[in-house]
């Protein structure tokens, strides 16, 4: 009898454990590859603490704009408009504020996770607050683009994508 409980036991606790096994932090579901020099204005507020830039690519520019609204458009090679992918609406890159290691660097999809469309971008403030205009959710970027307020039912954190730092390089990338 014993034998046929810890049996029962053992299916019970693989069964649970098989359906948690799909969560991931990081998005693959649209393509990211971007890199950038931390020591040039504009990308030198990603490191600083609480401070995030969006970058998107509109037509042969990069454009890439701060939390105070502040744009700055860049020319981009053809080799660089053939490699970058910018995830579906762009990027948000910057360091949280509610860093506690200090060498932290996050990077979330631009476009609305609840509507998943390129044009539905979001819009952030100083204080680390994105929103979509057409949903009218908010996320917090400095608590790991987690949900803040929503009115969907299925709401979600925004797509965040991996990071890598090297020397004054930052790389985005899944």
């Amino acid at each position: 009898m014993k034998r046929y409980i810890l049996a029962l036991l053992c299916i019970v606790a693989v069964a649970s454990c098989s359906k948690v096994g799909n969560y991931s932090v990081y998005s693959h579901k649209y393509p990211v590859y971007y890199t950038c020099n931390t020591a040039i204005s504009p990308f030198n507020q990603i490191t600083s603490l609480g401070r995030f830039v969006s970058v998107r690519m509109k037509n042969i520019e990069l454009e890439v704009t701060d939390a105070d609204g502040n744009k700055s458009v860049h020319q981009l090679s053809e080799t660089d408009m053939r490699s970058f992918s910018f995830g579906l609406g762009g990027l948000i890159i910057g360091t949280p504020s509610l860093n506690n290691d200090n060498v932290s660097v996050y990077a979330f999809d631009l476009a609305c996770p609840i509507c998943d469309k390129a044009k539905h971008r979001l819009t952030f403030n100083y204080l680390g607050i994105a929103k979509c205009s057409n949903c009218n959710s908010t996320w917090n970027l400095n608590n790991n683009g987690f949900i803040q307020n929503s009115t969907v039912k299925e709401a979600r954190p925004l797509y965040r994508y991996p990071v890598s730092i090297y020397n004054n390089y930052i790389t985005v990338r899944n």
